[in-house]
């Protein structure tokens, strides 16, 4: 083992870079702020080369999954790859996505005596059906999963909500909360950026400017997205949204969006904008994050929004409502496309959504070099039990 003082964690996920999403970003967050190393699939060809990652990554072999950028690593038939970690000599394994690398890394955490703890993240009953559309199959898996959890020596999840999503699938262990960090500082060229950004997307001046940022995959309630803003715009001009990402649906998100007759006047697809000053500049240029969600758990999207003062309307009763106080730091609204044009209009007609947004700022978002200290505290606690 390394030095206690400063320790050697390793951080296993079963999809990374190129693909983003929350996860992809939580763990790379970590890696930044503390002595880590990230095992992962390969990719893309070379592009670990091409990303020039600031620590270390092993990669496992891996097959492409049909027709997407997700990979599925195969790691028990690498021999290479535990002689590598071996070499890491790491204090503690950290699961954070439970699929072949998280098994893996339990089988191996057991065979090296190294303690493993594991992540709750995500709704994975719902993205498994998604993909299998066969409910029995789906539950198979899922209790694979809270097999995996059960046996790991400390569960975490990233929200109070998410730990009773875990609950509801059958887990009978204990868990603690670990939230999600975010970059905190507010950029003191925030109107630079703001005009870079409205100018190069041509984002309208004396609008009401609606913001999603995602993977454009269906289960992120896209639709209901769609579906208000064709409401919104049948009663007034003064809306346009801004749809911020990439992903499988993509293309059939359009689709959707022009069969309701939404022009590039009300709704502009950005794509994936992977500068952060881009983003950010979106962000700024923005007047609520719209993010309906019920998959997601403690989405980092909300937060990123917060740290700029940009409040966020969620779907009241999801995971997601759990960071906000409704009319505070943001707001909540019902899963239906008439409620939630309701809440809009009521928003920008009643509510003073720029104190809300500052509102949010102060509430939201943990800095990631605060939570790291927790996450290090903990990974010791759970060293010191494993050790008994």
């Amino acid at each position: 083992m390394s030095n206690p003082e400063k320790l050697h964690p390793l951080l296993f996920i079963d999809n990374y870079f190129p693909v983003i999403d929350g996860v992809t970003e939580t763990v790379h967050q970590y890696a930044l702020h503390m002595d880590a190393t990230v095992v992962c699939p390969e990719m893309e060809k070379h592009y670990e080369d091409k990303f020039s990652f600031p620590y270390r990554v092993l990669t496992s072999k891996t097959l492409r999954v049909p027709f997407s950028r997700y990979a599925s690593a195969v790691p028990r038939i690498d021999a290479k790859l535990s002689a590598a970690i071996a070499e890491e000599k790491p204090d503690i394994f950290h699961v954070h996505s439970p699929s072949l690398l998280g098994e893996y890394a339990l089988s191996l955490g057991k065979k090296m005596k190294i303690p493993v703890v594991a992540t709750f993240h995500s709704k994975y009953y719902d993205a498994i059906l998604e993909f299998v559309k066969v409910p029995s199959v789906a539950k198979l898996v899922t209790d694979r999963i809270v097999h995996l959890y059960e046996n790991c020596d400390a569960v975490w999840a990233c929200s109070e909500e998410t730990g009773e999503t875990l609950r509801s699938y059958g887990f009978r262990g204990t868990y603690s909360v670990m939230p999600n960090g975010t970059d905190a500082a507010f950029p003191a060229n925030a109107a630079e950026l703001k005009a870079r950004a409205a100018a190069r997307f041509q984002i309208p001046r004396g609008k009401h400017v609606l913001l999603f940022v995602g993977q454009q995959i269906w289960y992120k309630n896209q639709r209901l997205i769609l579906d208000t803003l064709h409401l919104l715009r049948d009663q007034s001009d003064d809306y346009f949204l801004i749809m911020v990402g990439a992903g499988r649906d993509e293309q059939a998100i359009k689709r959707y969006s022009a069969s309701l007759g939404l022009t590039d006047a009300q709704v502009l697809f950005t794509g994936l904008i992977d500068d952060r000053e881009l983003l950010t500049g979106v962000y700024l240029a923005s007047d609520l994050l719209f993010f309906p969600s019920v998959f997601d758990n403690a989405p980092l999207v909300l937060r990123e929004a917060a740290v700029l003062a940009v409040p966020s309307l969620v779907t009241a009763g999801s995971n997601a409502a759990g960071a906000i106080q409704k009319n505070v730091n943001g707001f909540t609204a019902a899963d239906t496309p008439q409620a939630m044009r309701d809440e809009i209009t009521r928003i920008f007609a009643q509510e003073d959504v720029a104190q809300i947004g500052q509102n949010a700022r102060a509430t939201i978002p943990i800095p990631w070099e605060k939570l790291i200290l927790r996450v290090l505290e903990q990974y010791r606690r759970v060293i010191a039990q494993y050790k008994g």
